[in-house]
């Protein structure tokens, strides 16, 4: 009975080390950016964003709509951001790639942290609708 016992133990150990190992294996490796948003400017093409870097600098970048809407490839989205709060941008990346964006804002548009660009000012040479880039 206790060579039972020991047997079954043993093969359960085994068991669990093995599918440990191969779930390491599958493991996808995620990182995330979290940023500061100055504000963010609505556009008919995309939402253009003015985000606090290292120190008192200023960064840019335009994030195309097709990435927000549903279905979309890389499954963007705007989330509601609790009132306590500043609005921010999380840029998550997927084995070193660009993965998807979280643009973290007040719910009420007429918020400070929202403003409208003109639709006439053509922004297409800012929108990269491949990737992001940022330097943060």
């Amino acid at each position: 009975m206790k060579k039972k016992f020991v047997l079954l133990s043993l093969l359960v150990l085994l068991s669990l080390a093995l599918y440990a190992q191969s779930a390491s294996e599958t493991e996808e490796n995620f990182t995330y950016f979290n940023v500061d948003i100055i504000k963010v400017y609505q556009h008919k093409d995309a939402y253009f964003v003015l985000y606090n870097k290292n120190g008192n600098k200023m960064g840019q970048v335009a994030l195309p709509k097709e990435w927000f809407q549903y279905g979309s490839e890389n499954q963007s989205r705007i989330r509601p951001l609790p009132s306590k709060l500043a609005p921010y941008l999380t840029v998550i990346y997927k084995d070193g790639a660009f993965y998807k964006v979280y643009l973290n804002m007040p719910v009420d548009r007429l918020d400070p942290a929202w403003a409208i660009l003109d639709n006439n000012i053509d922004i297409s040479a800012k929108i990269n609708k491949e990737t992001l880039e940022m330097s943060f």
